[in-house]
């Protein structure tokens, strides 16, 4: 491969790196696409799948010369990767140093093509690429795995310090020599190296974040800073980064929520009218006003090291560290449904209801349901990598990378979920659908503000979140050896040892002791005693809140309460027999009704995979068309081990006092275990063709795998308890993976260095998805009748297959050749991608007895216009995502979930002051979008939720 030397200016050469450092594994030893075209920034280019140098064609720097920065050669490194790739690849880059182009990666990575987000906090966490949900989309930092406390396959982007990024890159078609296969896709992180920069360097920033609902400038005020420090010697054989940053934001989340819906209801009471309305009856399982107050910590420090010790030998070391907090406290108004108090109701066509009316005397008496629940959550994360490489001779390389992660998420004993309630005697309470874009409500209920009529109920310490504690080591060796002058340019062979293991673990009052003791509102709760006080919520948001949603409501102390239920004042008030079982489980507690770890709950999965794949990359030209084709196949080979404690019910009560309500008590501990584990070859082809100097033509076909949800791989069994929705979920630990035979064609035309137009078309026959089989289970005996309860068993099998297909439209432009100033600064970039999939989930399959579809299939797109001229940088974007299913089987309903469309306005702009200087600001949700949820019909809610606005305001600098 041809050298070339790159000037660049110290704007440049920060414009090009994100703060953060990491080593590349040998993918990532290719550095710069030498042959970048002339009209493009001089920027390296960041490397590309496909793409390979030596490592004595690195390229120094030389910081005397100005040219392109900002988004503008952000666009262009984008572009250049793109075109010079050989697999297809689209990516986004960082602006210059610390200054990733959104505050999170995930946010980012919406502008490319196919990406689309999952939004949840005001926040994105998770991506979907081309209709495939997280689950199906693998993500590595420069090459190498990162672990995630999600407790699944999942990676969550908010962990990552958007700062530390150069380049994210994905991959949608694959390639042998990536280290990860996914069906969706592979996003690989890719970080700067200490060798880009020349002598003592750095860069730093400085901002204040404002977070609300309104949209004003409101609230409290948080800060967000970084700073980069780094030194290379003078001939480039030495480099040290270091880099550190700190955020935090504030805000307030306001949300409503049915839960589920419970469908084919018999409403017993009212069957005897022999009205068909009161059977095969739809019912929402609750209705609950969420206020959520949340601060958000992200904290992040990273190293590294580049040394070249002889021409031929180079080491990166490289160090991550991430830390991301979430304090969040929930201040809750709930009415819980039950389908026994319902005296009269009305219905649509469909079944939903559209009005019931509920007893005001009897057991069943809906409660004013007081909610306070804290879910934090504390994910630490970190990442360590070594890499050798050696240059045999001038077209052989041998490299070996070495790198462990982990992951731990252990706040689990720090949340609760507790209830205070005040039963509706002497009303009616009547609930009503309010149709199609507005949650439903309550009304006829009593003054939610009242003090003296305050009861226990449930539910327990800790218990929201699993403690989750991720470990990953992999180990590689890559050879690469290159031809001059011949059809055969490139051949690659490596192998890689993968070692993963998943634990997790429900921390919580142990074995429904404060349930079975206090639910059912059957004892007085004094104000005082649990230090209660009146709540003002935010004002209500049309679309997201209830309404009638009161103005106040009863909130209380929550550890005030939790201590209280633990004295003699709380348990003298219970039945002999609840306060004996009370006492006996306070005794084996230490006193308290304190979170423990629940033994019944500890899953662990391990999985060792070994790996091994072979590449050629061949070139020529077809008379004046050049053409490079890319060839391999990758081997994979995964053994498995599920572990599990189970401990299952050995006696279930249904309250008299709340029917809804089914309180158990467990039996001992069951240790189970099993193996599973699949091999599989992956062959994978690349063709690129220039038809014209600007115009390529691609096609690929390969195959890929997705291995299966670790939830899925989960051996050991959890139990629904609601009497009217009775469940018993069970992973299976010898589930295949998912596999994939994948078709893709493109055509790109380059107009100029930063403008492009494309339409890439994709075909995806997908087969082997994991679906839930559920079948009667008899299980336990209803003490009432006599009779065996009947549970419903689920179990997650491979069954299904789907053909996934779609096309990706792109055009960015800029006008820089075409306008007069100042307006050649403007440019505009564009993107729509079109997903469909032969499996659906409308109401048609759901009463014809299906129950399949892909979650996360639907449309996405992006638009945007940006102006940079001078010391001037503006862009405004639109964010939108078409409407998509969510789950297939969501909460205790288990029934679909469906989420609206969505989209969103962003602002950033910025300017600089000089060379050293610049200031910015953003807006995010500048519109005030929501979230909106539902079940098969648009009437059926689920979830509202509204984030409002997030400003950043600051000042960055260099040196």
């Amino acid at each position: 491969m041809k050298r070339t030397k790159l000037a660049l200016s110290v704007g440049q050469a920060l414009a090009m790196v994100g703060v953060g450092l990491l080593g590349y594994s040998a993918q990532g030893f290719a550095q710069a696409a030498a042959d970048a075209p002339a009209a493009s920034s001089t920027a390296a280019v960041p490397p590309a799948s496909g793409t390979a140098q030596k490592p004595d064609e690195k390229n120094a720097t030389n910081l005397n010369t100005v040219t392109v920065t900002g988004q503008l050669a952000a666009l262009q490194r984008a572009q250049a990767i793109k075109k010079d790739s050989v697999n297809t690849v689209d990516s986004i880059s960082a602006e210059e140093t610390g200054k990733f182009p959104d505050p999170n990666v995930a946010d980012a990575l919406q502008r490319v093509p196919g990406v689309s987000v999952n939004r949840s906090g005001g926040e994105s966490s998770q991506i979907a690429v081309r209709g495939f949900g997280p689950e199906f989309v693998a993500v590595t930092i420069n090459g190498r795995p990162m672990a995630t406390s999600s407790g699944s396959r999942a990676f969550n982007f908010d962990v990552l310090p958007s700062e530390i990024i150069n380049v994210a890159q994905v991959n949608k078609t694959s390639s042998a020599n990536i280290p990860e296969v996914d069906i969706g896709g592979v996003v690989d992180i890719q970080t700067a190296r200490p060798l880009d920069f020349s002598g003592f360097h750095g860069a730093w920033s400085a901002a204040g974040v404002n977070s609300n609902l309104t949209g004003d400038w409101a609230g409290k005020t948080t800060p967000k800073a970084s700073l980069l420090g780094g030194w290379t010697n003078d001939d480039h054989t030495f480099g040290v980064l270091a880099s550190a940053m700190y955020y935090k934001r504030k805000d307030t989340q306001i949300n409503t929520q049915a839960n589920s819906w419970y469908t084919n209801q018999n409403i017993s009471q009212l069957s005897g009218t022999a009205n068909p309305n009161y059977t095969n009856v739809a019912v929402p399982e609750t209705l609950a006003s969420n206020i959520l107050d949340e601060t958000r910590t992200r904290k992040g420090f990273s190293t590294a090291m580049d040394w070249r010790p002889t021409d031929k030998l180079t080491f990166q070391l490289d160090s991550l560290y991430s830390s991301y907090k979430v304090d969040k406290l929930e201040h809750e108004f709930g009415e819980y449904g039950n389908t026994g108090d319902i005296q009269s109701l009305t219905t649509d066509a469909n079944g939903t209801v559209t009005q019931f009316i509920r007893k005001g005397e009897g057991p069943n008496v809906m409660a004013n349901d007081y909610v306070v629940s804290s879910i934090p959550s504390y994910e630490k994360s970190f990442q360590n990598g070594l890499n050798a490489a050696y240059q045999i001779d001038d077209t052989t390389k041998l490299s070996v990378d070495v790198s462990n992660s982990k992951a731990w998420n252990k706040e689990s004993p720090n949340g609760y979920f507790l209830v205070v309630g005040a039963k509706n005697f002497g009303t009616n309470p009547t609930w009503t659908n309010n149709g199609n874009s507005e949650p439903p409500s309550y009304s006829n209920i009593l003054a939610p503000d009242n003090f003296n009529n305050l009861t226990a109920h449930c539910c327990n310490a800790g218990g929201q979140t699993n403690n989750v504690t991720n470990n990953v080591k992999q180990y590689k060796i890559d050879l690469t050896k290159a031809f001059d002058g011949m059809v055969l340019t490139e051949l690659d062979f490596g192998i890689q040892k993968t070692d993963q293991s998943v634990k997790s673990v429900s921390v919580s009052t142990p074995n429904g002791i404060l349930c079975n003791a206090y639910c059912g509102y059957s004892i007085s709760a004094p104000a005082d005693a649990i230090g209660a006080y009146l709540y003002t919520p935010p004002s209500p948001i049309h679309g997201v809140s209830s309404p009638g949603v009161p103005d106040q409501w009863i909130q209380y102390d929550g550890r005030k309460y939790l201590a209280w239920l633990a004295t003699p004042a709380a348990y003298n008030q219970l039945t002999p027999e609840k306060r004996a079982a009370l006492l006996a489980g306070l005794a084996a507690n230490g006193g308290t009704l304190g979170a423990a770890p629940n033994p019944g709950s500890f899953n662990k999965v391990s999985e060792n995979q070994k790996a091994f794949y072979a590449r050629a990359l061949f070139g020529g030209n077809f008379g004046t068309m050049p053409w490079q084709l890319d060839l391999g196949v990758r081997y994979l080979n995964i053994t498995s081990e599920s572990v599990a404690i189970n401990q299952p019910p050995a006696t279930l009560t249904i309250d008299p006092n709340d029917t809804s309500n089914g309180q158990v008590t467990y039996g001992a501990l069951a240790p189970q275990q099993a193996d599973g584990g699949y091999h599989r070859w992956l062959p994978s082809m690349n063709f690129k063709l220039n038809l014209l100097d600007d115009l390529i033509y691609r096609f690929s076909l390969s195959k890929t795998l997705t291995p299966p949800e670790l939830s899925n791989l989960y051996y050991s069994k959890s139990y629904g308890t609601r009497p009217n929705s009775l469940t018993i979920s069970q992973g299976n630990p010898q589930l295949q993976p998912y596999s994939s035979r994948n078709y893709d064609m493109g055509l790109e035309w380059y107009m100029n260095d930063a403008s492009y137009l494309a339409l890439e078309g994709f075909y995806k026959k997908v087969s082997n998805f994991s679906t839930l089989i559920s079948s009667p289970f008899p299980f336990l005996t209803n003490v009432n009748t006599g009779q065996p309860f009947i549970w419903s068993l689920t179990q997650p099998v491979n069954l299904n297959s789907s053909n996934i297909y779609g096309a990706e439209f792109t055009f960015n432009y800029q006008f820089k050749d075409i306008l007069p100033a100042p307006f050649d600064g403007l440019g505009t970039a564009v993107n729509y991608t079109k997903v469909k999939s032969s499996t659906s989930l409308g109401p048609s399959e759901i009463s014809a007895g299906g129950k399949f579809a892909v979650p996360g299939i639907g449309d996405s797109a992006n638009a945007s216009v940006y102006y940079e001229k001078g010391p001037v940088q503006v862009r405004v974007a639109y964010n939108w995502r078409g409407k998509y299913l969510e789950s297939i089987a969501y909460g205790s309903g288990a029934n679909p979930a469906t989420r609206s469309s969505y989209g969103q306005v962003d602002l950033s702009a910025s300017y600089q002051i000089n060379k050293f200087l610049s200031v910015f600001a953003s807006g995010t949700n500048l519109t005030h979008q929501h979230l909106y949820d539902y079940s098969v019909y648009r009437n059926r809610f689920l979830y509202a939720e509204a984030d409002g606005t997030v400003y950043t305001v600051g000042v960055r600098g260099s040196f």
